[in-house]
């Protein structure tokens, strides 16, 4: 997924199928922030100028990708409840840890 859907220098994924599913899209009219099972996640100014994109789990596990810094986070936790256990929001954490990086 970091890499376009490219291994080892083989494409295992149709040329744009990660793209197309790390952005907001509009269906119906209306803006959707989610697709193939991945969700954008926006950077600290709100644009998705960083691509980056997560899976989630509904007791706060993650896949974050941004493949513009080159960033994989993988968090496994174990929250008491699906929302609103969380002690920062994770797309701040995400953020976070990539302003950290840099």
């Amino acid at each position: 997924m970091l890499n376009d859907g490219i291994i080892d220098g083989r494409r295992v994924l149709p040329e744009g199928w990660v793209r197309e599913g790390a952005i907001p899209r509009e269906v119906g009219g209306k803006r959707v922030d989610y697709g193939y099972m991945w969700w954008p996640v926006p950077s600290d100014d709100g644009s998705f100028a960083d691509d980056a994109f997560s899976a989630r789990g509904i007791f706060g596990q993650f896949i974050y990708i941004n493949p513009r810094e080159q960033v994989v986070i993988v968090v496994w936790s174990s929250r008491s409840k699906p929302r609103g256990a969380e002690v920062i929001l994770d797309n701040d954490f995400f953020n976070a840890v990539v302003a950290a990086l840099r």
